[in-house]
């Protein structure tokens, strides 16, 4: 039985106030408003669904996947929100793929296969009625079925780039339409706009007039007999193959391969194109009269308000009337604070559209500008030390005045940057850092700090927390210093964070620190007045590079800049929320978040201005007309080669999903086992992850390693928490690169002294970690067929190479460590079925150069191993691999001595599974296997002095395409629930044998 599916959404439709999601074999059935999970369906039998039809004034559904199709009637209950399903017709299958169904009438319905035959079906007894053969029996890639009057019409998509349109009735087509160079992947049809879309593989999007002279309706075969079918409009807006198309009153809405959603008009203009489901596939999509829905190959269900075509943004260019203006901000009144090349201060109120200007006293032509966090104060500085401080009027007239008018004996001055609302932060030449804070009508320094020397010694950021004992700022260099209250020296600094240009901002929030820079990454810190507590913990990655500031407290709306356009993203749902192409962040911008009452409702804005060739461009937009949201959220984008899952002992209600893939992400994800499976913490790395093990420190704290392609290796510690809810937090140990170059190993030589040992095709494809006294051990199996072993030292954060081993001739696939007669024992298992047996003993020499005991297991590579120790004189070695076999070996020992190792029996199969197995899990008496052919086959298993026999005892399907392994979850008194993983994960929980 499944339990939790995340796998590729290949269907997605809409239904009164719900939505239905084809996830797998299933439907998923969810609010629309609210997102709430309402229901899962099981429909179909090993086959994905992937299309969803319901009959029209009545909640009959027509469910196509794979060779079958099933109908349900479903009834909802909105008040409770309650959905109950009556089977009208169980699964049938066909015999040929299914491209199309449609509902012909309340007793009938009809399917279009992949060799063009239409086949009609009596939905009353589920009988077969009739079908038809098309004489043109090309491959089909799509399909539309229409029903016309007393016939169906048929749109056939081929894999020779033709839409071929004919009635069920007729030996000949009535139309050809002709024009792709590349399969047709769908057609739509409007009959009230007239107009068919096809998408294709050569990356188009074609728009179709039907145009007929005679006032004749659609439904007529003489309507389709007599039109003229031309192609108006060849549109390309997508960077990879076309998936699907929809066509509403207004729009086209086509979506693809690339993460691309486009939305054309009916002329073929370009009016939007947004990135959704994190650079996978877009897979299906339906529409309402106010909403899209989109279903992609992260597994998540987006859904977007279509009102962010028309109603994206309200432009306009502001007349200043400015000569020459430099820098602008918001200020807290919305107004709008312009400084120019003329040494003047300008305020403009955007109400009254008047300014007033403030003639600044400074000699210097390089001036500095700086807001208060609350924009209510401004701080304008010049090199020489002039500072002035002017405040805005919280209330009455809109103008600001001058409050401070004073000249800082500090040297040159090179930043000025506000820590809160009263506290100002000067460096100035040879690091000097000083505090200053208001005293009546005067400021007055209250702490001077010292920066330590880099090559542009100046800072670019500054936060200080609540209580005023700490400053954290960051540098033009990339490096991130902590002072405490009376130490003039960095108690804590962090080399290198960012790149050269350094963090953009820094957030103090709850003894955590969030930074920002130009590299993508949004990086925390965890603080405390223990300078051993404070500590780099975790970063997260954003889809765009130039990161710039929060705009909300909740440090969830992100803004930042894209090559040329100007991005503000939701950090917590992982999508971007706007796009503004003003040119790039090189130029004088600000941005702002607010809250404004609009009809009763209290609705969120964002607001950005930005000087462009000396004009001032503002642009207004309302959250809620743009913002899509998860239906469900998303995981990984691509296969995922490496899963654990971990239950903390404080609640055992929430499941640690910890899983590495193709997208190059690790991702720990809590589910209730239900419908929720959503990512707390994701980390990237510089390829593919493969391989990911940890060691439990105590209950609520882990070590977790994960390793994979240009042979790197990161070590982290997860600590799970649980207070009202579960919280999940990290803190990073190690970022190492067995290969590449010193600098990128260790990054402390200068580029003279780096030895260069440069391999990029090196990966990790598995590793184990063993703890010996106070040491952690880290054993690599690398694709170049060496053992790599490291020692990790979790206090000084380091990982030191210790020993390698080159004994295998081929890719070492699999490792494993197990305890056998008080030792500890390493086996390796290599591409060409060979497994090796290591004694692992105390560093230096860890391994010994040659095996204690070698054999062959399978034909070919081994993708699995499990290891069950039976008792002190032998243990059962489990292998499966690539020639689709299960291999079970009983290992004798004679006197505890490990070099007495011998084969006693043995037993192999290879026909539960019908391609590679690539999980394999021994319990006690029984045990688990998968395989890439998505089934889960459990045995039931007993080793005896006569040998080992292995029983087959059920097996069942799952849903997850290219299964790569898997991992038990839990185990009852009755069941076993096997989490398997691949392109997507799915939780599935099997029924033990009945002693």
């Amino acid at each position: 039985m499944s339990v939790l599916t995340r796998t590729d959404v290949t269907a997605v439709k809409f239904f009164n106030n719900y939505i239905l999601a084809g996830v797998g074999s299933s439907v998923e059935i969810f609010n629309k408003d609210s997102a709430k999970f309402i229901r899962k369906i099981k429909i179909l039998k090993g086959q994905k669904v992937h299309s969803i039809e319901y009959l029209k004034c009545e909640s009959k559904f027509l469910i196509i996947g794979g060779k079958q199709f099933s109908i349900i009637e479903l009834t909802f209950d909105c008040e409770e929100d309650v959905v109950s399903e009556q089977q009208v017709v169980y699964p049938i299958i066909c015999n040929d793929w299914i491209h199309s169904g449609a509902w012909i009438s309340k007793e009938k319905v009809a399917i279009l296969t992949a060799h063009n035959v239409v086949q009609v079906w009596n939905i009353i007894n589920g009988t077969f009625d009739k079908e038809y053969t098309s004489k043109d029996n090309s491959i089909l890639y799509s399909g539309l079925l229409l029903p016309i009057q007393d016939d169906i019409l048929v749109f056939s998509g081929t894999v020779f780039s033709e839409v071929i349109i004919h009635q069920c009735g007729d030996d000949v087509p009535l139309h050809h339409l002709k024009g792709h160079k590349g399969v047709i992947f769908s057609i739509t049809y409007n009959s009230e706009k007239a107009i068919i879309v096809t998408t294709s593989d050569d990356r188009s999007v074609r728009i179709w007039t039907v145009v007929n002279k005679e006032p004749v309706n659609y439904k007529h075969k003489s309507y389709w007999s007599n039109a003229k079918i031309s192609c108006v409009y060849n549109l390309y807006g997508h960077m990879a193959r076309v998936m699907c198309s929809h066509i509403t009153n207004d729009l086209i809405i086509s979506i693809g391969e690339d993460s691309r959603i486009c939305f054309w008009n009916h002329e073929g203009k370009l009016l939007r194109k947004i990135f959704a489901h994190q650079n996978s596939c877009i897979w299906s999509l339906d529409t309402d009269n106010r909403h899209l829905v989109t279903g992609g190959g992260d597994c998540s269900v987006i859904l977007h308000p279509l009102s962010l075509v028309s109603e994206y943004g309200h432009k306009e260019t502001i007349p200043i009337n400015i000569d020459a203006p430099k820098k602008v901000k918001f200020t807290a009144r919305q107004n709008i604070l312009i400084m120019n090349e003329f040494n003047e201060l300008i305020y403009y109120d955007l109400s009254s559209n008047t300014s007033k200007t403030h003639r600044l006293d400074h000699t210097s032509t390089y001036k500095l500008l700086s807001l208060s966090p609350c924009k209510q104060i401004i701080a304008v500085a010049d090199m020489n030390g002039k500072l002035d401080i002017f405040v805005e009027n919280c209330k009455g007239d809109a103008v600001i005045r001058k409050i401070i008018d004073t000249k800082l004996n500090l040297g040159k001055i090179l930043s000025l940057l506000w820590a809160g609302n009263r506290h100002l932060v000067v460096c100035s030449e040879n690091g000097l850092i000083t505090v200053l804070a208001s005293k009546e009508i005067d400021i007055e320094p209250v702490d001077e700090f010292h920066l330590p020397p880099c090559k542009e010694r100046w800072l670019t950021s500054s936060a200080l927390s609540s209580n005023r004992g700490m400053l954290v700022v960051g540098d033009r260099c990339g490096h991130i210093h902590v002072y405490l209250h009376g130490s003039r020296n960095p108690v804590k600094s962090f080399d290198k964070i960012y790149d050269r240009y350094g963090t953009t901002s820094i957030t103090i929030k709850n003894n955590e620190a969030i930074t920002t820079g130009r590299d993508g990454k949004i990086k925390y810190f965890s603080l405390s007045k223990d300078v051993n507590e404070i500590k780099y913990t975790n970063c997260k990655d954003v889809e765009f590079q130039w990161l710039e500031k929060f705009l909300d407290k909740d440090e969830n709306y992100l803004c930042g800049f894209q090559e040329r356009s100007f991005v503000v993203y939701d950090v917590k749902n992982n999508l971007k929320i706007l796009e503004v192409a003003c040119g790039g962040g090189h130029r004088s911008w600000d941005a702002v978040r607010y809250i404004e009452k609009i009809n009763e409702h209290f609705e969120e804005f964002i607001q950005i201005l930005y000087l462009k060739n000396y004009t001032l461009h503002s642009e207004k937009f309302r959250l809620s007309k743009i913002m899509s949201k998860n239906i469900i959220n998303g995981i990984h984008s691509k296969q995922i080669n490496c899963l654990k899952t971990y239950k903390d002992n404080g609640d055992r209600t929430a499941t640690m999903f910890i899983s590495g893939g193709e997208d190059t992400t690790l991702r720990i994800s809590i589910s209730d086992l239900n419908s929720k499976l959503k990512d707390e913490l994701v980390f990237k790395q510089l390829s593919s992850i493969r391989t990911l093990k940890f060691h439990q420190f105590d209950k609520n704290k882990i070590l977790l390693l994960s390793a994979g392609g240009r042979a790197q290796i990161c070590a982290k510690i997860i600590t799970f928490e649980v207070d009202h809810a579960l919280k999940v937090s990290s803190e990073e140990l190690v970022d190492y690169l067995i290969k590449g170059t010193d600098k990128e190993r260790k990054g402390d030589k200068n580029w003279r002294d780096c030895a260069i040992d440069f391999d990029p095709e090196t990966r990790i494809m598995d590793l184990e970690i063993v703890k010996i006294d106070n040491d952690f051990i880290i054993i690599t199996a690398c694709s170049d067929a060496s053992v790599q072993i490291f020692n990790l030292n979790t206090d000084k954060r380091k990982l030191y190479p210790v020993q390698e081993i080159k004994y295998h001739k081929t890719c070492i696939l699999k490792t494993h460590v197990f305890e056998f007669i008080t030792k500890t024992l390493l086996v390796t298992c290599t591409t060409r079925g060979d497994v090796a047996f290591w004694e692992v003993e105390k560093p230096p020499k860890m391994l010994s150069s040659e095996p204690i005991f070698s054999m062959k297991t399978n034909k070919s590579g081994i993708n699995s191993i499990d290891v069950n120790v039976i008792d002190n004189t032998g243990f059962l070695l489990a292998t499966a691999g690539d020639d689709n076999a299960i291999h079970l070996n009983v290992i004798q020992v004679e006197n505890y001595v490990l070099n007495s190792m011998k084969v006693i029996n043995s037993w192999s199969s290879d026909k539960y599974h019908c391609s590679q197995v690539t999980g394999l899990k021994l319990m006690e008496d029984l045990m688990i296997s998968t395989s890439i052919d998505q089934r889960l086959t459990l045995f039931t298993l007993s080793v005896t002095t006569d040998g080992v026999k292995c029983d087959f005892y059920s097996q069942c399907c799952s849903d997850v395409s290219d299964i790569h392994g898997l991992d038990v979850v839990d185990t009852s008194n009755d069941s076993i629930t096997v989490s398997v993983f691949g392109k997507g994960i799915e939780v599935l929980r099997m029924l033990k044998p009945t002693k």
